[in-house]
Order: C-alpha cells, then structure tokens, then sequence
C-alpha cells in the first residue's frame, strides 16, 4: 500500500495518508466533535493499514479521518473534509477508528496491545482537539443534540441522531482514562511548543 506523508493542519504531528475516495468535500466547516470508534478488526500490527485498505475502496462507502493500531496511526481523509463515520454527527466532526471491538472489557483494553493503541490515539485526539480547540471531555447523546462540543462514541451518535445502530466502542471502553491520558498528552504537546518558540 503507498502511502504519502500528510502533515495534520496546523500541527507538528505528520501521517502516512491512504486517501478515501468517500468523503463529502468541505471548506472552513466547524469542527466540534472528535468520534470515537472501533474498527471490529482484530489487535494486530497491521490493523491501521488493513481498515484504510477497506476505506480506500469505493465499495465500502465508509471512511474516517484517521485509523490507529498499537504502531501506527493512518490519515484517510482531510481533516477540512467531511468523512463518512457516523451517520447524523458526520459534518461536524474528526472520525477516529480504532483497532478492537465494541465487544472488549474494561480488562481487554488494558492489555499491552490496547494500553499501546490508547496512548498513540491519545496523542492524536490531543492534538486535533487542541488545533481545532475542542474541550476534551466526553460528551453522550443529549450533548450532541443540544451542539456541546468534545469527544463522544459512535454509540451516542447513534442514539442522538437515531441513523444508525453501531455501538462501538463499547460499555467497556476506558473513557475516564483516555480523557486523563488526551489531557496529559496536550500538556506535552503544549511544553513541546513553547520550547520550539524559545529556540
């Protein structure tokens, strides 16, 4: 798979990026809400790579913006474009798919492999959320109906809007922890900042 290095708008952090031919153009579009999803692919090495493959293709009619395994984090579609992610919050919002199910425990995702995944997902979302001045704090469905801003799972989006019944990423996902590990990533990539404009 080729893949050319896309730089994230605005922002130090550069990925590989498989374009998705299925996104809906857009420009100066509000971004609120970073979504959070699971891939329903196994916790693999190449699980990034196998899930932007499937978006590549025009049959699957789906994207995201950016898929993340335990290695590796891929860029799909323009974060200026509006992915096709979750039906009812697309046109506002940054689609994160990750490797896993909706069906892991709170223990599955603290093996090695999702401790790894969640931690280069963390720097992600802390970086789109502080370029785009999302408040990382997790938001369920009556926040979205009523336009809050933050992070959310397909699942709310699913029950805001009621256009589609995905419940990924699940009753068991850590989300107390990634907000903290969102949070502490943003201070990092804050100091890092403030010492690049120092040199």
């Amino acid at each position: 798979m080729l893949a050319r290095l896309r730089r994230s708008e605005g922002g130090p952090l550069a990925y590989p990026f498989v374009e998705s031919p299925n996104f809906t153009p857009a420009s100066r579009r509000a971004i609120d809400v970073v979504v959070m999803h699971t891939m329903e692919i196994a916790e693999r090495s190449d699980a990034a790579e196998i899930c932007a493959r499937w978006f590549r293709t025009q049959v699957s009619q789906v994207s995201a913006h950016y898929c993340v395994d335990a290695d590796s984090v891929i860029q799909c579609v323009e974060e200026k474009d509006i992915a096709w992610h979750a039906r009812g919050g697309n046109t506002n919002s940054i689609g994160v798919e990750l490797a896993g199910f909706a069906s892991q425990t709170p223990r599955d995702w603290k093996d090695r492999y999702s401790t790894a995944l969640l931690a280069r997902a963390s720097t992600l979302v802390a970086d789109v959320c502080r370029r785009r001045r999302v408040p990382v704090r997790w938001l369920v469905a009556d926040d979205l109906v009523a336009g809050r801003r933050g992070l959310t799972g397909h699942s709310e989006v699913s029950e805001a809007f009621k256009r589609s019944d995905h419940w990924d990423p699940g009753d068991g996902f850590p989300v107390e922890a990634f907000l903290d590990s969102v949070r502490k990533a943003q201070q990092a990539q804050r100091r890092a900042a403030r010492a690049r404009t120092k040199v």
